[in-house]
């Protein structure tokens, strides 16, 4: 297990904003890839999470995500100059959390290969560290109405307006 790894799981944050979660998290390497087509074409521009693997010598793909520039968060590593680090936040719309991944190294490349897809080569994605899950709560069921309560549709229809007929003279 990568040093990176062990922090990244120790500063896991989890607090509440507007009604989802937010998580922050560090890896050993944070890559931003624009890959282009065996014509030299532009195709779509990608950011790659790595660990360092101490047993392999080589960073290993934990995660990635294409950048999506239509969004506010678009998902390209900032550069935060008071600690030096690389941050990269987008709100991850499958786990319902607003995710932070930070490193303290960085690259940025321009390739013909996909560096994720070359990666699954040397460890397959069964096999990586994936970045951490929400676990999600179970749905809220109603409570079973008792005998005393009113059924919702009753409340409300007992709560609406009556409309009154205009009577012109």
């Amino acid at each position: 297990m990568s040093v990176g790894l062990i922090i990244g799981i120790l500063s896991v944050a989890m607090s509440s904003t507007a009604g989802s979660k937010s998580c922050i998290e560090q890896v050993d390497l944070i890559e931003l890839n624009h890959f282009h087509d065996c014509l030299g074409r532009h195709v779509y521009d990608q950011v790659i999470f790595y660990e360092w693997s101490e047993e392999h010598q080589q960073y290993h793909v934990r995660a990635w995500c294409l950048v999506e520039d239509r969004e506010p968060e678009n998902r390209r590593p900032i550069r935060s100059y008071t600690d030096d680090r690389y941050s990269v936040r987008w709100h991850d719309r499958d786990q319902n959390l607003n995710r932070c991944i930070t490193s303290l190294h960085f690259r940025e490349s321009w390739t013909q290969v996909d560096p994720e897809r070359a990666n699954k080569k040397l460890l397959e994605e069964r096999h990586r560290t994936a970045l951490i899950k929400r676990k999600l709560e179970p749905p809220k069921v109603a409570p079973e109405p008792t005998e005393n309560s009113v059924p919702s549709e009753v409340a409300l229809a007992q709560n609406e307006p009556i409309e009154t007929p205009i009577i012109s003279r």
